[in-house]
């Protein structure tokens, strides 16, 4: 494994303190799912982040001060660049975006960027329909030349979207290869450390997947939550915010459950990414009030009732 930037060491600390928490509070009869989180009306990241384009695909850094994206804005290598976005306190707002560069950045459309806990590994996909990673020895040095991820597929069906964990070594991702409930479907492969490749993904089961599109997954750092994107039906749009909780992170996810309406709008609502606090949820829409296609907005975490 990699040595850990010392940026990030406290912050990787924190996240391990929460997932211990969260695991904990056996009662009689045993431990039992969280409950599904509630969130309250997102608002838009502003015109400071947004373009009059495409922007999408959020995947915030552990200490919530970068916030990695995708867009086909001017200024990048091909049709869609990943960029990213600073700010200097949590409660400040993102900006000055800036293009990755020409080393991950291709010719191609790159896709769906997720940062690893420890910042040093960028995992994305592209047009090409794998998964790519790219690492870097610390935080402070620019992202090596990327690779494809060997997920055990053949023939090639098209792997994207992926979503590391904040441990490092389970990655999901959706597919539509053989094996699944319905059209795309969310699958998870495992590997022992950072240095070793992953395992044959597996399925996650009807309780998450259905005979719809069910895709773009996002583990919450503590390992018991699922979010990701779906187009079934009982929905408020064309594609809704879903999420899916467990007791532990050796248990299977449960049936998922839509976010409902104070999320999810009647347009396209996708690509969640939960803050490592678990206080703020990220995603991208295309529901009026953006700046263009296509926007990044952010959602509060409502209190427990």
């Amino acid at each position: 494994m990699k040595p850990r930037s010392a940026p990030h060491a406290a912050a990787v600390a924190a996240v391990l303190a929460l997932a211990a928490v969260a695991c904990g509070g056996q009662g009689q009869g045993g431990p039992t799912p969280p409950k599904s989180p509630q969130y309250g009306a997102p608002t838009n990241l502003g015109a400071a982040v947004n373009s009059d384009g495409f922007d999408g695909g959020p995947s915030i850094s552990v200490d919530g001060l970068t916030i990695y994206f995708i867009s086909d804005r001017a200024g990048g290598s091909g049709g869609g660049d990943i960029w990213s976005a600073t700010r200097q306190t949590t409660a400040g707002a993102f900006a000055n975006p800036k293009n990755l560069g020409p080393v991950v950045n291709s010719p191609r459309n790159e896709g769906a960027p997720d940062i690893s806990t420890d910042g040093l590994e960028l995992f994305f996909d592209r047009d090409d329909g794998l998964i790519w990673r790219s690492s870097r020895p610390s935080a402070l040095d620019p992202f090596g030349q990327p690779a494809p991820v060997d997920l055990h597929h053949a023939p090639r069906t098209g792997d994207g979207h992926p979503s590391i964990s904040s441990d490092g070594l389970d990655l999901y991702f959706c597919t539509a290869r053989s094996g699944g409930s319905g059209g795309d479907d969310v699958w998870v492969a495992a590997r022992t450390s950072p240095s070793r490749p992953f395992g044959v993904p597996r399925n996650l089961g009807p309780s998450v997947n259905s005979p719809a599109d069910d895709c773009e997954p996002g583990p919450s750092s503590d390992g018991l939550f699922l979010f990701f994107a779906s187009d079934r039906a009982g929905g408020s749009g064309r594609l809704d915010i879903l999420v899916s909780t467990r007791t532990s992170r050796s248990d299977p996810f449960g049936r998922a459950t839509n976010l409902g309406p104070a999320l999810n709008s009647y347009y396209e609502d996708e690509t969640p990414e939960v803050g490592a606090d678990g206080t703020t949820l990220y995603f991208m829409s295309n529901r009026p009030g953006g700046s263009g296609f296509f926007d990044l907005w952010v959602a509060p975490r409502a209190p427990a009732s």
